[in-house]
């Protein structure tokens, strides 16, 4: 059904689906062993993936970590897939674990997987202008303003802002270029993800131009989650987590990436 919204022709819809269920097959075949697993993302943007080719970003320094422990046990392996496309592989099988995700996008019971001790806190905070830095989003705050936002990555308050026509809002193909405008000062401000706004801030040296707020209008932490019908391997990567966020090679990251947890 949810293809229909996209393409209205039935043959084309079957030929779609036929596509998919063929793609989502070899995948499933190629993971066929217990112990080859796919370090899946949604994410195709730093800090998380940065560089495909050259396996730079935090999800190639968590996988890299779990073969290095892994010895054999389990091989681990990237596998990036769009967001509706990855829900529908953790749907046909169970060769997949997710990190750098919250619970509260995926799982909000926390029923349909396991969930591993936080790899980092992150929060929604806003990105405004060293000139006229925010601290708060309130109507009173920003009214007349103008923001953006990542298509397909919508924050509830600042929806709430545009449907109100308190704020003028434009849509952005990506984080980054949201982030260029409130350095050009196209917008005043935006709201995303601490995390990935340090990694551009850190990108782009903007350091002296922008401004994060410590005001976040919602917390959340970055876990893996991993099917709930493999406890061996929920076993071995919370151990595993825990191991990694005291590790030299979290730590490097961090720094290399413009991370600060603090």
């Amino acid at each position: 059904m949810l293809y229909h919204r996209y393409i209205g022709v039935k043959i084309r819809l079957r030929g779609l689906k036929l596509t998919i269920l063929i793609a989502l097959f070899s995948i499933v075949n190629h993971s066929a062993f217990a112990n080859e697993l796919y370090v899946c993302s949604a994410y195709n943007s730093g800090p998380f993936i940065i560089d495909e080719k050259n396996r730079v970003g935090l999800v190639y320094t968590f996988t890299d970590f779990l073969n290095k422990q892994a010895q054999g046990k389990y091989s681990f392996e990237v596998l990036i897939l769009p967001r509706a496309r990855l829900l529908i592989e953790l749907r046909l099988s169970n060769h997949c674990i997710v990190p750098f995700v919250s619970y509260k996008w995926f799982d909000p019971n926390k029923q349909l997987f396991y969930w591993s001790q936080p790899i980092i806190k992150d929060a929604n905070v806003i990105l405004s202008s060293q000139k006229n830095k925010l601290e708060s989003i309130s109507k009173e705050r920003v009214a007349g303003m103008k923001t953006s936002q990542v298509i397909g990555f919508f924050d509830d308050q600042v929806e709430a802002l545009i449907s109100e026509n308190t704020v003028i809002a434009f849509n952005t193909s990506s984080l980054e270029k949201s982030v260029g405008m409130v350095a050009r000062k196209r917008i005043d401000f935006i709201v995303s993800g601490k995390i990935p706004l340090q990694y551009l801030i850190h990108k782009q040296h903007i350091q002296d131009q922008v401004y994060l707020s410590k005001y976040k209008t919602i917390s959340f932490d970055r876990s893996v989650f991993v099917p709930i019908s493999k406890p061996a391997l929920s076993a071995f990567i919370e151990e595993q987590v825990g191991l990694f966020k005291t590790s030299v090679e979290w730590q490097q990251a961090k720094t290399e990436f413009g991370i600060d947890d603090n």
